[in-house]
This record gives C-alpha cells, sequence and structure tokens, in this order.
C-alpha cells in the first residue's frame, strides 16, 4: 500500500460531461474486493522514480536492512500487497521468506511472480535497489535470487486471529509454515488497513505477534495521510502519527529507544522504522 500528497496528485481527472470525474471512495475493509493490483503497480511501481514515496523507502531501506543479523532465517513480508521490493532488498540476507496478503488478487498476482509469470516488469525498481546497494547484479538476476528464497504466499488478515489465515501457495508441499519469523516487514500497510486509532493498535498488536523474541519488526508507511488513490479508486485510512507508533510498539514489548534496538526514520511524512522485540 502507499499514499502521499504525491499519491494524491495522481486521482483520475477525466471528466465526464464537463465535469471532473470523482475516486470511487472506499472504505479500508473493501481492498479484499475492490483494489486493482496491476493499477496499483503501474501508477507506483512502473518506473520508481515516478512515485515520491518509493523513492524515500528505496533510499533508507539498505540501511534499516544493515541493522539486521548478517543472515535472517525467516522473513515474512506482511500486507505486501502485490508487490515484492521487500523481499528483493532482502535477498542477500534473508534464508527463507515468506509473503502474504489480505486480498486475493494480492496473492495471485504474488504466487505469479514466485512461478516466473508475472506480467509487470521489476527491472525499473531492481535497478534502483542495485544502484542504492552499489550492486552490479541485474535485475534479472536479482529476481531470480529471490524467488530461491520464497517458500509461501500467506492469506493474512492482521484483525483477526490467527493472523495468518491460510497457506496459499509453496514452494514445495513438504514446507512448513513457521508461527513466528525472525523478522516481519510491513510497509504502506498497517495504518491503510483501517480508518480508526484503535484499528491501528490491533494492527500493530498482530504484525508484532508474528515475531520471535529477540526478533525484528521493519515498518514503514505515511504520517498524515487519510486516503490514498490510484487506479480511480480513494482508500480511506487511519491517520497516523509518531505518537500512535511509539505507544502501539511499546505495549507490543518492542523497542523505542536507540539503547534498545530502535530507529526511525522519516522524510517528507514518509517513514521507516527498525524495533527489536525485548
Amino acid at each position: 500500500m502507499t499514499g502521499t500528497e504525491e499519491v494524491e496528485e495522481k486521482k483520475d481527472d477525466t471528466e465526464v460531461d464537463g465535469e471532473e470525474k470523482k475516486d470511487e471512495e472506499c472504505g479500508a475493509e473493501e481492498h479484499k474486493d475492490k483494489f486493482n493490483p496491476s493499477a496499483y503497480l503501474d501508477c507506483f511501481y512502473k518506473t520508481a522514480s515516478e512515485d515520491t514515496a518509493m523513492q524515500i523507502v528505496l533510499f533508507f531501506l539498505p540501511g534499516i536492512l544493515y541493522r539486521l543479523p548478517e543472515k535472517v532465517n525467516t522473513v515474512l513480508d506482511l500486507g505486501a500487497g502485490p508487490t515484492v521490493y521487500l523481499p528483493i532488498a532482502l535477498r542477500l540476507r534473508a534464508q527463507n521468506i515468506y509473503t502474504s496478503d489480505y486480498a486475493p488478487a494480492n496473492r495471485e498476482t504474488l504466487i505469479s511472480w514466485c512461478e516466473n509469470r508475472s506480467s509487470f516488469d521489476w527491472s525499473n525498481v531492481c535497478t534502483w535497489i542495485a544502484n542504492i546497494e552499489a550492486s552490479m547484479e541485474t535485475g534479472k538476476v536479482m529476481q531470480e535470487k529471490t524467488r530461491q528464497l520464497m517458500r509461501a504466499v500467506l492469506d493474512v488478515n492482521v484483525h483477526e486471529s490467527p493472523v495468518v489465515q491460510s497457506v496459499v501457495w509453496k514452494e514445495n508441499p513438504s514446507i512448513e509454515v513457521p508461527q513466528k519469523f525472525q523478522v516481519v516487514s510491513t510497509v504502506f500497510c498497517l495504518e491503510y488497513s483501517c480508518e480508526t486509532l484503535d484499528a491501528y493498535f490491533r494492527a500493530v498488536r498482530s504484525a508484532c505477534s508474528l515475531i520471535e523474541d529477540g526478533g525484528f519488526l521493519i515498518q514503514g508507511g505515511v504520517l498524515g495521510a487519510t486516503t490514498y488513490n490510484f487506479g480511480g479508486k480513494s482508500f480511506r485510512c487511519h491517520c497516523l502519527k509518531q505518537s500512535h507508533i511509539v505507544e502501539s510498539l511499546k505495549a507490543n514489548g518492542m523497542a523505542t529507544t536507540a539503547e534498545q534496538g530502535y530507529k526511525f526514520i522519516t522524510h517528507d511524512d514518509i517513514f521507516l522504522l527498525f524495533s527489536k522485540k525485548l
């Protein structure tokens, strides 16, 4: 998920009978049925340089990932939408990667990428990541390395228990999906899964419940957004404040000071954080 002032400028301004066509307003829970993966990817990820939020996340992500152990056993990308940039960025540290989303259409998009039959071209985003990493790997090599690490695609709901509702794809049938993960990453997800502060706290609690003791949370998102828009739809979301983030992490036994293992980076209301489970 994503959402910034830049996003709002991408509204469909097509005119109908001389009047500006308005985006269809959707609630957060309507992601399940109304989210269009192709429109989303084309709007925000076709060329990383077109979206400010994407630029900021990709620019700061290597510095966040550097705080992880050199080798990480299990990673869950929680609420990935139809995107794979986090697994790609984690390909040199992770040994087993699991990805997930709430919307069936997004899960199918993830499966198609895992099976190397995706219609979306991730090469521009890979080039952006490689440039920041100072890597000489091609996008094709980066994606193939990442695919070799993908173990399962999960159906998740951060407002239900259990969070992992089912396993919809496995690399092979013998794989057992862990109940907890060494790293949980969740970017442009938690505040976009809901519209109230109580629901946001519930979403954070769910995310943290999936982290092993001593494990790590990588979270990113947008401060102060109330909607995000693409493909003729406007999805409502919780208007997130930094105080909400700190309070929710404290309530779930996560680090909120540098001494404990916490880092918070923000630029133009886009944030990334790293927190250790105490």
